[in-house]
């Protein structure tokens, strides 16, 4: 049997050498056994079951070859909760709980009745909202059955009541003329161009579907935002997450068709441009 800190100085020499991350071998390790960070570290010394050691070697082996360490364990945490995530869904960016904080601290002023989230993926905007205001009532969309299918499950998971509707964008809302106070979304937008400069991880792993967009990543919100008018209500809020270099152009668009609101890009915490809100209620 091998001790866990010998097991782990051996895979993150691995780890090293070919530049991956140093967390993945700790992260896969602890998960696996159920283990804090801070208890795997007061269990160095331990040797491993055999069990557990072949579990290790599957998974990193897994890894090595280029699978996502939050596929390999089918979770990933976000907004303090931990969701189910399948090569059906996006893994989940610490960056969307930006807009999720930023939603939350919109609504704690101004409670609404009803929450849309678009482009929903794993559901995990809608849930994190459901659960800090379990009196508002939330819908989710997706184009993807298959997302929509891990959201459904997280959302039993987690205990968070929420409609879900698979449609493409907000076109089932607009044909049977609901509204709703807040529409949040986290659509594609990463441009063709932009897939030279990422990740194996992400390209050969994450579903294309739930990333790119055509006319330079701009064409969902082009479409999002001109149908906005069939589905919001008479006073509004929405936030929508963009990549770092289209802040303006998609404050552009919220400004054509919603002149007389308060259109603003905000930065995340790497001074990035992330997500960009529109509403007419004072803030």
């Amino acid at each position: 049997m091998t001790q866990i800190s010998q097991l782990l100085k051996n895979a993150e020499a691995i780890l090293l050498e070919k530049g991956l991350d140093q967390n993945a071998a700790e992260i896969l390790l602890e998960t696996r056994m159920g283990l804090s960070r801070s208890e795997l570290w007061m269990e160095m010394s331990r040797e491993l079951e055999p069990n557990h050691e072949e579990q290790f070697q599957a998974d990193f082996d897994r890894y090595l070859a280029g699978e996502p360490v939050q596929y390999i364990l089918k979770t990933a945490p976000f907004y303090g909760y931990d969701f189910l995530v399948t090569e059906d869904v996006l893994i989940p960016r610490p960056e969307t709980e930006e807009l999720v904080a930023c939603a939350e601290t919109f609504l704690k002023k101004h409670p609404v009745m009803n929450v849309l989230d678009v482009c929903t993926g794993s559901g995990i905007i809608a849930i994190a909202l459901k659960k800090a205001f379990p009196n508002i009532t939330f819908t989710a969309s997706d184009i993807s059955g298959p997302a929509l299918a891990v959201a459904k499950k997280n959302a039993l998971l987690l205990n968070a009541d929420i409609r879900f509707v698979e449609t493409d964008l907000l076109e089932t809302f607009k044909h049977k003329s609901e509204r709703f106070d807040m529409i949040i979304a986290n659509p594609p937008y990463i441009s063709e161009a932009e897939k030279a400069a990422m990740s194996d991880y992400v390209l050969k792993n994450e579903p294309s579907l739930a990333l790119f967009a055509e006319n330079d990543g701009m064409a969902i919100y082009e479409r999002f935002v001109d149908n906005l008018k069939y589905v919001l209500n008479t006073s509004f809020w929405v936030g929508v997450e963009i990549g770092y270099t289209q802040g303006e152009r998609v404050k552009q668009l919220f400004e054509k068709s919603y002149p007389h609101s308060t259109v603003l890009i905000h930065k995340d915490i790497n001074s990035k441009d992330r997500y960009v809100t529109c509403s007419n209620i004072l803030l």
